[in-house]
């Protein structure tokens, strides 16, 4: 690993509270490094080796441009708040299975490392749910750092 300073940290959003806390903690980050946010929402769709070819079984459609726009929006406010704090911010959304694209954009930008808040859901609620920081955490090739929620939060 390098030991250059880190120059662009990857935030993933989905506009929780634990994405507020992961950004937060990227931008403690970005701040003290000098380094840009690039700010990432997913629309989770199923990758396309998931739909199923059983006949009868649809699809998932499309969002509608309606949905895209007002993401698109919500990022802009996102960043628009983090470059009022004097970090550099670059929004990004896109649609596709949420881990992955995760890891696709931050391999696409050279980002030196990832950050990704937790819901804390444990138990049978993480094993239905499944878990985006977990998977980000096994599939990404660089650095990832994983905000958890508050400890009385945790479910």
């Amino acid at each position: 690993m390098s030991t250059a300073p880190a120059k662009r940290i990857l935030v993933a959003t989905d506009f929780s509270e634990g994405a507020e806390r992961a950004l937060a903690a990227a931008l403690g980050l970005g701040k003290s490094l000098g380094a840009a946010i690039d700010l990432v929402h997913v629309v989770a769709m199923p990758v396309p080796n998931t739909v199923s070819a059983v006949p009868g079984v649809v699809p998932m459609p499309q969002p509608d441009q309606g949905t895209l726009d007002e993401i698109r929006g919500r990022l802009d406010e996102v960043a628009a708040r983090v470059r009022s704090s004097g970090v550099e911010c670059v929004p990004f959304s896109s649609i596709g299975g949420v881990p992955d694209e995760i890891v696709a954009h931050a391999n696409r930008i050279g980002a030196d490392f990832i950050v990704v808040g937790t819901h804390g859901r444990t138990g049978i609620r993480r094993v239905l749910l499944g878990s985006v920081a977990e998977e980000v955490l096994r599939k990404a090739h660089r650095p990832v750092l994983i905000v958890p929620p508050p400890r009385e939060a945790a479910i």
